[in-house]
């Protein structure tokens, strides 16, 4: 009875100890982002037993880089799916990493992407080539959303978000969304509001709202008054039919025949 009591007191104490370093382990692990990012069989077998192992044990940036690695390998042999099963990997290991899930969206998006349309791999029909090349897009789309929900502050992945939406899936509302939300985060650059007024002006039924936009940035001087702007606000006040007393630029090479630059 007494072997089982001092057991019992043993294990009791063991946990006392235990648990505040446990929570303060869970608390640390979830300010970078880990309690967040779920190592899974995908993630072992890329890594092999070995290696998942190491990246349990505290070595998660190290594997990362050698997933990272394997990842430059698929490139060249031009093996992307296995590319994206490898970047997945590792952008889980590295989920603070911003530059990851940038590169890994990149390489989706717009290098898998293109080779499904044009490469040597490419589908043999029209259609099969572009359905192809979407499911890549699609994916570059997931990285980026994904990075974003462990990095929320990270400008530069909204952006790159709008670039998707602007350039490569002709969304122009979500890409001014991007844009937008770009532009209210920290470290943000300064032509972000221009670039969600510029996509939000593509958009049928929300001329007004962009005009808007567009007329505020004028507003604020030189800074914002680029040709890309200058153009845009002209069309619509055209569109809108603003009376001239009431407009803020009149484009002159408009009525020469020619377009001014697009210079964002």
């Amino acid at each position: 009875m007494k072997k089982v009591l001092l057991t019992l007191a043993l294990l009791l104490g063991f946990g006392l100890v235990k648990t505040p370093l446990e929570r303060r382990l869970h608390l640390a692990q979830t300010a970078q982002g880990f309690q967040l990012a779920r190592l899974h069989l995908g993630t072992r077998q890329q890594l092999g037993q070995g290696g998942f192992i190491a990246a349990l044990s505290g070595f998660r940036a190290l594997m990362a880089d050698l997933l990272w690695i394997r990842a430059g390998v698929a490139f060249e042999q031009t093996a992307w799916s296995r590319m994206e099963l490898l970047l997945h990997s590792a952008t889980q290991l590295q989920p603070r990493a911003v530059l990851f899930w940038e590169m890994a969206h990149y390489h989706m998006a717009y290098d898998a992407a293109t080779a499904m349309r044009s490469g040597s791999n490419a589908a043999p029909t029209a259609a099969l080539r572009r359905k192809a090349e979407v499911a890549f897009l699609r994916i570059g789309e997931t990285f980026l959303q994904d990075g974003i929900t462990f990095n929320p502050e990270s400008s530069r992945l909204w952006e790159r978000l709008g670039d998707l939406y602007a350039n490569r899936l002709s969304d122009h509302s979500l890409a001014a969304e991007a844009y937008e939300k770009a532009a209210q985060l920290p470290k943000a650059m300064t032509y972000l509001r221009r670039f969600a007024a510029y996509e939000l002006a593509k958009v049928p039924g929300r001329e007004k709202e962009a005009y808007a936009k567009l007329r505020a940035l004028y507003g604020e001087g030189k800074v914002q008054q680029m040709p890309t702007l200058l153009h845009l606000l002209g069309q619509l006040e055209e569109k809108l039919a603003v009376p001239q007393a009431q407009r803020a630029y009149i484009e002159k090479t408009a009525s020469e025949g020619s377009e001014p630059p697009v210079v964002r």
